[in-house]
């Protein structure tokens, strides 16, 4: 009965069977879902440009150093990864980066890496990854968002912006592998719109109605994730609580949300933040102002900030790199 099922329902997360690849593993909500992987005994692959203690003690996880904005070097981590483990059957997409002033403010480099970082990185590593799971009728692609694609307050409308982005990746995605109900591709997709979470990425942000949008701490996120991969879950994963009303404004008009905005008093909690960011004692040891002077502030959480540009290959023909994932078996 399974064996018939299977190309509707496509596939829970099996550790004996998957093979999981995340971006951005090393810090943040990433580190823990590698950290509840690995008690699950997963095979895992991390990309980061900042090495993870933890995979150098588990055989089953394995750091690849890669600067994940360059196509080259995710070429040749994919090569790399089928050596070691074989074709991975679940990507999660969970590098991120934040830049913080308003458009005005922001640097066109500092606009250009979060977007190539937060957005772009997806469409990298689904066309480098999806080929082998589409051969084998097993895969999930998981992509992190956030609650700031539907309502991205001001000083951060890069950061809104590529989260929105990654909500119309997602659904082109999953529409691409035939509707969820009747597409036999065995490809299942999901879609994680967390509230604010306790990270670095931001540290001096404060939430509105702080009862009602609490901070969210990044063990109870990343179980849920996990939760969700073994049930098989498909959609949009969104929580706490209030994050499933947010949504509708979105079609509410544009009187709605403004009061919305006033009385939550997002956008001046969003100012006050920045302000806070750009004045904090851990922001000038770390020497961000340097990286971006007076108006932009960039907390370094798990990908290089500093912006390379490089030409951007074919992906189905572009060659990798040889040189370009520095040493991808350190973590043995």
């Amino acid at each position: 009965m399974r064996q018939v099922a299977y190309p509707l329902t496509g596939h829970n997360f099996n550790p004996l069977k998957d093979i999981v690849v995340i971006t951005g593993g090393s810090n943040g909500l990433g580190k823990e879902l590698v950290r509840l992987l690995k008690m699950r005994n997963a095979r895992v692959a991390i990309l980061d440009v900042v090495p993870l203690e933890e995979a150098t003690a588990d055989s089953n996880v394995r750091f690849y150093e890669c600067d994940v904005s360059d196509v080259n070097q995710l070429l040749a981590c994919h090569d790399q990864i089928l050596k070691d483990f074989g074709a991975p059957t679940i990507l999660i997409n969970n590098a991120g980066v934040n830049t913080a002033g308003t458009i005005l403010e922001t640097s066109f480099s500092a606009i250009e890496n979060v977007i190539k970082i937060n957005l772009l990185l997806s469409f990298y590593t689904t066309k480098i990854f999806l080929p082998e799971m589409l051969e084998r009728k097993r895969g999930y692609i998981v992509t992190i968002s956030s609650v700031l694609g539907y309502l991205s307050p001001t000083h951060f409308g890069a950061y809104g912006a590529s989260k929105s982005g990654l909500m119309a990746f997602h659904e082109s995605l999953t529409y691409e592998m035939g509707c969820p109900l009747l597409s036999t591709s065995g490809i299942k997709t999901l879609l994680v719109c967390p509230g604010q979470m306790d990270t670095e990425m931001f540290l001096n942000v404060r939430t509105p109605l702080n009862m009602l949008a609490p901070k969210l701490s990044l063990e109870a996120v990343a179980a849920k994730i996990i939760r969700a991969l073994e049930t098989g879950a498909r959609g949009e994963l969104r929580l706490p609580l209030y994050t499933k009303l947010v949504p509708l404004l979105r079609a509410a008009p544009c009187c709605v949300v403004g009061l919305f905005r006033f009385v939550s008093q997002m956008d001046n909690l969003a100012k006050q933040s920045v302000e806070a960011q750009r004045a904090s004692p851990l922001n000038q040891i770390r020497g961000t102002e340097k990286l971006f002077p007076q108006v932009n502030i960039a907390v370094p959480i798990t990908i290089n900030p500093e912006l390379a540009v490089p030409a951007t290959p074919d992906i189905k023909t572009g060659a990798a790199s040889s040189t370009a994932v520095g040493n991808p078996t350190a973590s043995r």
